[in-house]
C-alpha cells in the first residue's frame, strides 16, 4: 500500500523540507505531490483540487492524505489513520489531534465553524479521551480522505479560496451519510499557522470573502443547524447580521 499526500506550498521551504522528512519516517510508504503557490498562488482550496484531481481518478488507491506544509507527523501517524479507516468503513474523513511545539494541544476536533473555525483543544473544552470519535468537521492541515467518498461527492469548492472549504467539505461529506472522525493516537505538530490572524491585509479580505461565502451557502437552511455544534443557538437575526458586518468590511476595503 502507498498513501498519496497532497501538500499546497508557499515560500517557506524549510517548512516544507521538514514535513517531507517526517513523511519519509512513515510506517506506510507515501507517493508526494507538491502544488507550489510562491509565484502564482491559488491558494489553498485549488491547490488541492489540483493533487486530487491527480490520485484520485485512476483507481491506484484507496485513501489520499491532505497536509500543510508546516504539519510534522509522527512516524506512525499514516498507519493509525488508515487503520481507523479500515475499521470504520463509514468514515469518509479521519484527521489526526495535532500539539504545538510546546506540546499544547491545538487540535482536539473542531467545534463551532460560523463565523470562524474553533478548535476544541484538550486543555480546554475536552473530555472525550475515546481513542476514536466523529467531530462535525476537519481540519485541513493535516486528513486522510477515503477516495471513494470523494467519487461520491466530488472535490473541495473553490469558492472559498483559503479557509473554511474543509469544514465546507465536512459538512457536504457527513450530509451525503459519511462520518468525520478524530483518531486520538494519531499525532502531529502543527500551530495554528496560515490559517490564524494575519497582519496580511489582502489575506484577510481572502478569508473574509471565504467566511462569507460559507456562510450564505450553508446557513440559509436548517442542514447546518443539524450538522454543526453552534447550530442549534443560530437565530437569523445573528447570522443576518454577521454577514452584513462582514460584507460592509469587504466592502469599505475593495
Amino acid at each position: 500500500m502507498k498513501i498519496p499526500v497532497i501538500i499546497p506550498f508557499y515560500k517557506d521551504y524549510a517548512a516544507l523540507n521538514k514535513a517531507k522528512d517526517f513523511l519519509n519516517l512513515q510506517t506506510i510508504p507515501t507517493e508526494v505531490y507538491v502544488h507550489d503557490n510562491t509565484i502564482n498562488n491559488v491558494f489553498w482550496t485549488k491547490a488541492i483540487n489540483y493533487g486530487l484531481k491527480r490520485f484520485c481518478f485512476t483507481n491506484l488507491y484507496e485513501f489520499v492524505l491532505i497536509l500543510n506544509q508546516d504539519a510534522y507527523l509522527t512516524p506512525n501517524c499514516i498507519e493509525l489513520l488508515v487503520k481507523a479507516m479500515k475499521d470504520n468503513p463509514q468514515c469518509g474523513i479521519v484527521t489526526p489531534v495535532a500539539f504545538d511545539i510546546n506540546g499544547n494541544n491545538t487540535w482536539y476536533g473542531g467545534l463551532n465553524a460560523f463565523p470562524w473555525g474553533r478548535h476544541n483543544t484538550l486543555q480546554k473544552d475536552s473530555e472525550n479521551t475515546a481513542e476514536i470519535f466523529e467531530t462535525p468537521w476537519a481540519n485541513g492541515a493535516c486528513m486522510l480522505l477515503r477516495i471513494k467518498m470523494i467519487h461520491e461527492i466530488g472535490l473541495f469548492d473553490e469558492n472559498m479560496r483559503f479557509i473554511c472549504s474543509d469544514a465546507d467539505y465536512s459538512f457536504t461529506a457527513r450530509s451525503r451519510g459519511w462520518n468525520i472522525l478524530v483518531a486520538t493516537s494519531a499525532k502531529i505538530e502543527h500551530s495554528l499557522g496560515a490559517s490564524a490572524s494575519t497582519k496580511n491585509e489582502s489575506i484577510n479580505l481572502v478569508k473574509l470573502a471565504d467566511q462569507i461565502y460559507f456562510g450564505e451557502k450553508w446557513l440559509t437552511g436548517d442542514v447546518y443547524k443539524r450538522l454543526a455544534v453552534e447550530g442549534p443557538k443560530l437565530t437569523r437575526m445573528f447570522i443576518v447580521d454577521e454577514l452584513r458586518k462582514s460584507k460592509n468590511y469587504l466592502s469599505a476595503k475593495l
